[in-house]
């Protein structure tokens, strides 16, 4: 990879300490950062580089465990330098201005640039601004990219208003948003599946697929983010981003040349195929529900309605597509924390080998599991041994986590190499977003015109039974 300074705003966060600070010890780790690398931890508290550098190494030892090594970290630390900065005084910025501009010399650095934000989005817009504002990165000399992580906006009039005032400081080819599910190495994988597989791809449309489900569940409940959870709810914090994210992967068409820009566009055509849920029928597609005990929940509002479970059934006016449902399911406070897309293939017509009794009991599916194991599993239909005419399913079941371990890279690893390399094909790109909020505003604003109810559920639970329903109503179909 390319040597960088790395400038994290929010350094003393959560997503720092948990996710950004160990992925950065596993890159160092791999020996993959280059020699003129540098991090710049940026945040309000005002404490000393070698404090900070004790915290993040107290970070790094509880979210790495038993790989944690001693030599590592003090390689690691050797490149982490702390700024205190009050994201809203362009004073502070002209120091930090300074700080990089030292450190750069230092390390015999190539003027490139990656600013992460892992920092609240009210204040995105300030600091991109003060970016550009304070000229904290070098015009003609190397590169400059912006990292955001979502929310990404609370609706498209904030979403735009928001890509707006990035869009001043950053171009959209050098802006990084951050969906930590595309990392995911099964939902990665799920392209690659298709496109090196000769029995998948000529079959991965209407003709031959009855549907497909998306499902992606918690067991825990909201916990410390109440306040944000109970202003987003469900629809904003999954379906928005992660779950329709699933759904143009899983639907979209594979370019003749699978570069980044390609792929990307092929998903916004997806997004945009979109159709919007008709107003007399909404309630037929889509189940809300809400855990027992979440109004009870620090942060939360008394009495508040803000759905926990999410059941949708949505259709593309897309070729490939036509008529096929896809199912989505989202939760917390469930029995399982999981997640995993179905393709469940049609009945075959019959043929002539096929007898008036012999029945095929269950269609084809393929099944591709993100998480906590990773894998595909392919179903599919045998004669029974010792019978003359007794079909049943059998599967081919391929657990990548039986044969390589936990080895796979952490999805926060693999997106700051991305980003470094200035590889976009696992960033969303505005139009993805804008085509996601525009579909999920629908529902949102039918909701505040037409009260629909909210199911309650228990905790360790499927959810509600209207969730079940939604799928159960049509014959051979049921959550798998």
């Amino acid at each position: 990879m390319e040597g960088c300074l790395l400038v994290i705003f929010g350094a003393t966060g959560d997503l720092t300490y948990r996710k950004l600070l160990p992925a950065l010890y596993q890159l160092e780790k791999k020996a993959l950062l280059a020699k003129n690398f540098g991090l710049v931890a940026v945040a309000r508290k005002k404490i000393s580089t070698n404090t900070y550098i004790q915290e993040a190494q107290k970070a790094v030892k509880v979210h790495t465990g038993e790989e944690y090594e001693g030599l590592v970290w003090d390689r690691l630390k050797q490149r982490i330098h702390y700024h205190q900065l009050e994201f809203n005084i362009d004073g502070d910025y002209e120091s930090l201005k300074k700080v990089l501009e030292n450190l750069d010399r230092d390390i015999d650095g190539e003027g490139n640039r990656l600013f992460y934000l892992a920092v609240a989005p009210e204040y995105f817009s300030n600091i991109a601004g003060a970016i550009k504002r304070m000229d904290l990165y070098r015009k003609n000399q190397g590169w400059k990219r912006l990292m955001v992580e979502k929310p990404f906006g609370s609706d498209l009039k904030s979403a735009t208003s928001l890509n707006e005032a990035l869009t001043l400081a950053f171009e959209e080819k050098e802006i990084y948003r951050v969906d930590h599910y595309l990392m995911k190495e099964m939902v990665q994988n799920l392209i690659m599946i298709r496109a090196a597989n000769q029995i998948f791809e000529p079959t991965w449309n209407r003709e031959h697929i009855d549907h497909v489900q998306i499902i992606s569940t918690e067991s825990e409940g909201v916990g410390r983010r109440g306040e944000y959870y109970d202003q987003a709810g469900a629809l904003r914090d999954m379906v928005q981003n992660h779950m329709l994210q699933m759904v143009a992967l899983a639907a979209v068409d594979l370019p003749g040349n699978l570069t980044a820009k390609n792929l990307r566009e092929e998903k916004v055509r997806v997004l945009q195929s979109l159709i919007p849920f008709k107003e007399d029928s909404i309630e037929e597609q889509m189940v809300l529900g809400q855990y027992q005990g979440y109004q009870q929940e620090p942060g939360v509002r008394e009495e508040s309605s803000t759905e926990t479970y999410v059941a949708l059934r949505l259709f593309l006016n897309h070729p490939r597509w036509l008529g096929v449902p896809f199912y989505l399911k989202t939760g917390k406070g469930m029995k399982d924390k999981t997640a995993r897309i179905i393709i469940q293939y049609k009945l075959p017509m019959g043929s002539c080998c096929l007898g008036k009794n012999k029945k095929i009991e269950q269609p084809n599916r393929l099944r591709i599991n993100i998480q906590p194991q990773e894998g595909v599993v392919l179903s599919f239909n045998t004669k029974q041994p010792g019978t003359v005419d007794t079909i049943r399913p059998v599967t081919m079941d391929f657990c990548q986590n039986c044969l390589i371990g936990m080895n796979t890279p952490e999805a926060y690893e693999k997106l700051l190499g991305d980003a470094i390399k200035g590889d976009q094909t696992l960033f969303t790109h505005w139009e993805e977003v804008e085509a996601s909020w525009k579909w999920v505003d629908t529902l949102i604003d039918w909701r505040k015109r037409h009260p629909l109810e909210v199911r309650n559920y228990k905790k360790a639970s499927q959810g509600p039974k209207e969730g079940a329903e939604l799928v159960d109503r049509e014959p051979g179909r049921q959550w798998l």
